[in-house]
């Protein structure tokens, strides 16, 4: 596996694990993202690629050059999905406490770190929620878009919005946080639930379950959920953070996906804690 770090101060807050495979123009607004984020504080952005071709690490080379908080880059060998090996190498080469979870087609609202970093407590694991962009509006956006705050601008977004042109909009209107805070169990029927692309938790708790379960060898049904169940069998407080943590998901035509139904009913019928192929097994396959 391939890794290697900028020259940044190496005691970061928080690191945010950025899932990537190719997409070289969704993964440049994604940074573009990041580069402008209010959160002040010391960070880490690791990258964990799950064997792209070399356009994304010159990409995140370059960037990394260019930002004031720590980039680390690590790379397997493209042999198929293997998102969750790479995800449990992050957890071990994270270098902050506190982790948040993101994939490369996701755009970060200016506040995204800042909504993570502020509502983080050891106990509490925090789910938002994504809004996807429909190909008509994704398709012109660029890099530049993104770093002049377009996304973010009410006036792209809300004439957008009122159109029809993407999916769980309202998910995209930012509220201050004490609002927020009293709104979502309102807003929200339903109880907090993990997405990949935007959760975080401590790391101890990732460690505990032996991180994600690589008995999930194929996107599709099951990672996240299972995650979620081994989670809360440690008795964590699931907690919504709409309207603050925000992304936008940028369409791009669609990953043949396997839904990994059997393998989540036969995981979940085990009532296991730990990941059957996880954090510990990853550990010895470096070694030898």
């Amino acid at each position: 596996m391939k890794s290697w770090s900028s020259d940044r101060p190496s005691h970061p807050n928080a690191t945010l694990v950025m899932a990537v495979y190719n997409k070289p123009r969704e993964f440049q607004m994604c940074l573009e993202g990041y580069r402008r984020q209010s959160y002040r504080g010391p960070w880490q952005l690791l990258l964990a690629d799950d064997g792209s071709k070399p356009e994304i690490e010159s990409i995140f080379e370059a960037y990394s050059k260019q930002v004031p908080f720590l980039c680390t880059y690590l790379r397997q060998e493209d042999r198929g999905w293997g998102k969750l090996r790479m995800l449990n190498a992050a957890v071990l080469e994270s270098k902050a406490d506190w982790m948040i979870f993101t994939d490369g087609d996701c755009v970060p609202h200016q506040h995204f770190l800042r909504a993570h970093t502020g509502h983080a407590e050891e106990k509490t694991v925090l789910c938002g929620r994504r809004v996807d962009l429909m190909e008509e509006i994704s398709k012109p956006l660029t890099p530049e878009d993104v770093s002049n705050g377009k996304l973010d601008s009410l006036s792209w977004f809300f004439p957008n919005y009122l159109k029809d042109k993407m999916d769980f909009g309202q998910q995209g209107i930012y509220i201050p946080r004490f609002l927020a805070d009293f709104f979502n169990p309102y807003w929200r029927k339903t109880a907090p639930s993990l997405l990949g692309s935007n959760m975080s938790l401590h790391k101890k708790w990732l460690m505990e379950v032996n991180g994600f379960d690589e008995a999930f060898d194929r996107p599709g049904f099951g990672e996240d959920t299972d995650l979620e169940r081994r989670l809360k069998m440690l008795g964590l407080k699931f907690k919504w953070i709409t309207h603050q943590a925000i992304q936008y998901h940028v369409w791009h035509d669609l990953t043949t996906v396997n839904r990994s139904i059997e393998t989540f009913e036969k995981l979940k019928q085990s009532n296991n804690r730990r990941a059957t192929i996880g954090i510990d097994e990853l550990k010895k396959s470096l070694l030898r």
